[in-house]
C-alpha cells in the first residue's frame, strides 16, 4: 500500500509481484506472565491469541476494536437493561487496541494508588467496543474475582484476568472457543454524525478539521472517523487487505476497508493503471459488500499482460447536511 500527498485519499497499490503490496502489521509482545492472586500491584488482562472473535453480524473482530480495563463508579452495576448509563459512571484505567492479526488483546496496568473510584475491593471489568468511543458493538466481561488490588511496591507478581474466564454482562464468551470465544452485541441508536464525533475526541484541539492530523501518523481526522481510531494518538495505519481473486479464469483486483458504521460517511474507490488518470463508479468497479465493519469493493479491469499493475485508492467524504 502507498499513500499518496492528498489528505483524505487512501491509495494502495497491486505491482506485478502481487505479495510485495500486501500490508502487515507485526507487534512483538514480551510481557511475563505469573499467577498468585492477591499478592500484586499489577494486573496483566488478555484474551487468548488465535481465537475466534465475533460481531454480532458474525464477522471477525478486527483492529476497530479496542478493550478498556475500568470500573463503575459510585456502586453502579452494569446490566443489559442499563446500556444508556454505562459511559457515564465507567472510569478507563487502560485502553488497548484488539490486534487483528494474531486475533487477541492484551494489556498490563500497574496499579500506583487506590484514589476512588480505584479503591481496594471495587469490581473491575474488560469493556471491548467498536471504535474510539463505546458505541455500534459492546462486549462487557466481569469475573467475581476480578476485584480491584492494592496499590504497593513494584513485583514481578501479576493478576492474571483471562477473558476465557469471564462471564458477558453483554455480548457472549464460549470458554471452548467454538464457534467463537468473545462475540460482542450490537447496540441500538448509536449512530455518531462527524460533529458529535468531532466534539467528543478532538474538544480543546485546534487541529479538529477534517484534513488535519493533530497526531501527525499520516491518518487525517476524516479517515480517523472513518476507521473508528483515535484521533490524538499515533498509531499504525489501519490495514486495507488487498487481494487477486479469480473469477472465470480472470484476475480481478479486490480491497477491504474496515469502517466504523456508526460513523457516516462517503466512500468512494477509485481505480487506475498509471496513478493519473482515476475511474470510479459501476462502470469500473463492483461493491462486494457493505456492511457496518467493512467496504469490499472490486476492480472491473482484469490483471494479465497488457495490464500488469492495478492502483485502488479510497476518498472519504463527509455527507450532505
Amino acid at each position: 500500500m502507498q499513500h499518496q500527498t492528498t489528505p483524505l485519499v487512501l491509495p494502495s497499490v497491486i505491482p506485478s509481484n502481487p505479495m510485495a503490496s500486501r500490508l502487515a502489521c507485526l507487534w512483538l509482545l514480551v510481557c511475563w506472565l505469573a499467577g498468585e492472586p492477591g499478592r500484586a500491584d499489577t494486573i496483566a488482562w488478555f484474551s487468548a491469541a488465535g481465537s475466534t472473535n465475533l460481531t454480532s453480524t458474525n464477522l471477525p473482530i478486527n483492529a476497530v476494536f479496542n478493550f478498556e480495563l475500568g470500573v463503575f463508579r459510585g456502586g453502579f452495576v452494569p446490566d443489559a437493561g442499563n446500556t444508556a448509563q454505562w459511559a457515564d459512571y465507567w472510569v478507563p484505567a487502560q485502553r488497548v487496541s484488539y490486534n487483528a492479526d494474531n486475533k487477541f488483546f492484551t494489556g498490563q496496568f500497574t496499579v500506583v494508588d487506590n484514589t476512588a473510584p480505584f479503591t481496594i475491593g471495587t469490581p473491575a471489568y474488560i469493556w471491548g467496543f467498536q471504535g474510539s468511543s463505546p458505541t455500534a458493538e459492546w462486549i462487557l466481561l466481569s469475573n467475581a474475582t476480578w476485584t480491584w488490588p492494592a496499590a504497593g511496591v513494584m513485583n514481578p507478581l501479576a493478576l492474571n484476568w483471562d477473558a476465557s474466564t469471564a462471564t458477558a454482562v453483554l455480548g457472549a464468551i464460549d470458554t471452548d472457543g467454538s464457534p467463537f470465544l468473545m462475540q460482542s452485541a450490537a447496540l441500538p441508536d448509536t449512530t455518531a454524525s462527524w460533529e458529535q464525533w468531532r466534539l467528543a475526541e478532538l474538544a480543546g484541539e485546534p487541529l479538529s478539521g477534517p484534513e488535519d492530523d493533530p497526531d501527525h501518523d499520516g491518518t487525517p481526522n476524516l479517515l480517523e472517523f472513518v476507521f473508528g481510531t483515535l484521533p490524538k494518538v499515533a498509531g499504525a495505519q489501519v490495514v486495507t487487505p488487498l487481494e487477486i481473486v479469480t473469477i472465470f479464469g480472470q484476475r480481478f483486483l479486490q480491497i477491504t476497508i474496515p469502517r466504523m458504521g456508526a460513523h457516516p460517511a462517503t466512500l468512494d474507490v477509485q481505480v487506475s493503471s498509471n496513478l493519473i488518470s482515476w475511474d470510479t463508479g459501476p462502470d469500473f468497479t463492483m461493491e462486494v459488500s457493505n456492511t457496518p465493519t467493512a467496504l469490499v469493493v472490486r476492480d472491473l479491469t482484469p490483471l494479465g499482460p497488457g495490464v500488469p499493475q492495478r492502483f485502488m485508492r479510497l476518498k472519504a467524504g463527509l455527507p450532505a447536511p
